[in-house]
């Protein structure tokens, strides 16, 4: 484990990440998680680079419900 820490830099908090630590150079998503502070990095349209793997499940084995008849008439 490293150790940095957090200063202020004009009316926000910053920190110095350690090399091993870096992230691609652009905007990135921040996020409390239990006590943590976790950064995302954003691609360029401002997804997470890792959006795919947020979800596991395998959506093939899906049913598509049937979708009820509409019983309403239709007037020309």
């Amino acid at each position: 484990m490293d150790k940095t820490k957090v200063f202020r830099n004009g009316g926000s908090l910053a920190v110095r990440l350690p090399k091993k630590y870096a992230l691609p150079v652009g905007d990135v998503m921040i996020d409390a998680r239990d006590g943590m502070v976790v950064l995302t990095p954003l691609d360029d349209k401002g997804w997470p680079e890792d959006l795919a793997s947020w979800f596991s499940a395998d959506f093939g084995d899906l049913e598509i419900p049937a979708r009820p008849k509409d019983l309403r008439s239709v007037e020309f």
